[in-house]
């Protein structure tokens, strides 16, 4: 790809260097070795080269290397195979409540992966095992998982019905009290790829292979790479090692096997010229033979305007960024027709907000075409990240959200939104509109609980439900902050509690 820069590129020096150190042979993979192991201490490797630790001791054994690590390398290698084999119970597990609720589903990533090459289960990590279930038959499979004894450790089982579904989340992790590891249950297999279809054409295409002795769904070899390049994205650098390893390994064995025409068909179906020409290019370049066409590179301005943002994290991207990339999803029908996003004259409005002026026309244009109604509860429109148990954080600067109404509150009575405010230690802006009126607060430094007081119209188009706009100006991510490494541009946390007429 011509124009690829640091941000661009699919991988940085240091996720090269092992995918060179892993794949290679001879002196040049013992360089690969040493130049990451100088540029990385051990405690600082991403999870990526973690996963991956045994192929680099494999590495270390077989050409004599010397590394005052090799203790610790040794350790986290049988974890990694310990792992592996203790989650398999919790997955089969799962599979026997999935066939017992006649819920259609595969296994996907390191799983699907293991099927395929059972000897990869003591060569690479798995964090944990991902299922994808048929999302129509998710209320039924929640029944017998949570019959089963296992939890949801971050959301609500009821949540896999309601709000889950329809969230950006693509899945969510449950665990077994008093065991270690989780299983990932998926709605949609891929978390930037929301359209259903391509879920339904993974289950119905499924084919049957043995892990541990036990039958197991797996995605076909051309729907396991189109999941491996489409995950990607070039500002999350480990995640795409993981993906193209995975993708590597797949094709040093089962090359010849792949339906490159159905891959062809995919890429071009969701317009992943881009990606596919990145991912292929750095898996060409350890030698595996890829199909011209499926390396072609992206020529038009679009593509690579889309490219160049996709390399910024997500908190570092602009209202008008946010605005292109749904735009383009929505266009590319890798969105379900009916995601709910900001106009380009909402967009305009966000991002030259001086004010309660601008933020009242923002809820009168959100408000013209809004009619979803709440059912009784919140409806997370757009700036919202996923549920959790305590409730759900904003991500952005700027959120939207149907708010169930009292008849005191449809006759002009204040709905109190409970939450808390990310730390920051600096100050943090809050603006909010819900058509009568708008107000805006100052937290000062510290001061992390938060009531906001609202007053809002009833929307005859959402049954008498109300909408709230959020203006979130300070939102950061901790990640930026050295707090942990959420990416997520986070400023309210709101609360799972019913709105209250005061």
């Amino acid at each position: 790809m011509t124009g690829v820069t640091a941000s661009t590129a699919l991988l940085g020096e240091k996720e090269r260097l092992v995918l060179q150190a892993v794949t290679g042979s001879g002196q040049p993979a013992v360089d690969a070795f040493r130049r990451w192991r100088a540029l990385v201490p051990l405690d600082d490797i991403g999870y990526a080269a973690f996963r991956v630790m045994p192929l680099l001791l494999a590495l270390v054994k077989r050409e004599g290397l010397d590394d005052p690590d090799i203790l610790r390398m040794k350790g986290i290698e049988r974890q990694a195979w310990a792992a592996n084999t203790m989650r398999l119970k919790h997955l089969f597990l799962t599979m026997d409540a999935l066939r017992r609720a006649g819920a259609p589903f595969v296994v996907l990533k390191g799983a699907a992966l293991f099927a395929r090459m059972p000897e990869f289960a003591a060569l690479r990590a798995s964090g944990d095992y991902d299922v994808l279930v048929d999302p129509s038959h998710i209320g039924a499979a929640r029944r017998e998982l949570e019959a089963v004894g296992f939890t949801m450790s971050a959301f609500s089982f009821d949540d896999l019905e309601s709000e889950l579904q329809g969230s950006a989340t693509p899945g969510a992790a449950m665990t077994l009290p008093g065991s270690a590891g989780e299983i990932d249950i998926h709605w949609r297999a891929l978390p930037n790829l929301r359209d259903l279809g391509f879920t339904r054409l993974i289950l119905q295409s499924a084919e049957e292979h043995t892990l541990s002795g036990r039958p197991v769904p797996i995605p076909t070899l051309a729907h396991h790479l189109f999941t491996c390049l489409a995950r990607c994205e070039p500002w999350d650098k480990d995640e795409c090692l993981t993906r193209v390893l995975e993708a590597y390994f797949l094709l040093l064995k089962f090359g010849d096997a792949v339906d490159w025409r159905e891959l062809e068909r995919l890429i071009a179906r969701y317009r992943l010229e881009a990606t596919a020409s990145a991912f292929f290019e750095e898996i060409a370049a350890l030698g595996i033979s890829v199909p011209a066409q499926v390396r072609k590179p992206p020529r038009s301005f679009l593509s690579r305007k889309e490219w160049d943002i996709r390399g910024i994290t997500p908190a570092g991207r602009t209202n008008w960024q946010w605005w292109f990339l749904n735009h383009i999803d929505t266009a590319h029908g890798r969105r379900e027709p009916g995601d709910w996003s900001p106009t380009f004259y909402e967009t305009f409005l966000a991002s030259r907000n001086r004010g309660k002026q601008n933020l009242g026309a923002l809820w009168r244009s959100a408000s013209r075409r809004t009619s979803r109604k709440s059912d009784g509860r919140f409806k997370f429109l757009h700036g919202f990240s996923f549920p959790e148990k305590w409730g759900r954080w904003t991500d952005g600067h700027f959120a939207f959200l149907v708010v169930p109404l009292t008849s005191e509150q449809k006759n002009g009575a204040p709905v109190e939104v409970r939450g808390h405010i990310l730390g920051t230690g600096n100050r943090t802006r809050i603006g909010w509109a819900g058509g009568l009126g708008t107000e805006t607060v100052e937290m000062p430094p510290g001061q992390l609980d938060l009531t906001l007081s609202v007053r809002m119209r009833p929307l005859e188009q959402l049954g008498g439900d109300g909408l709230l706009v959020l203006w979130l100006p300070d939102a950061v991510a901790p990640l930026s902050l050295g707090i942990n490494l959420d990416y997520r541009a986070l400023s309210i946390g709101i609360h799972r509690t019913e709105t209250q007429p005061h």
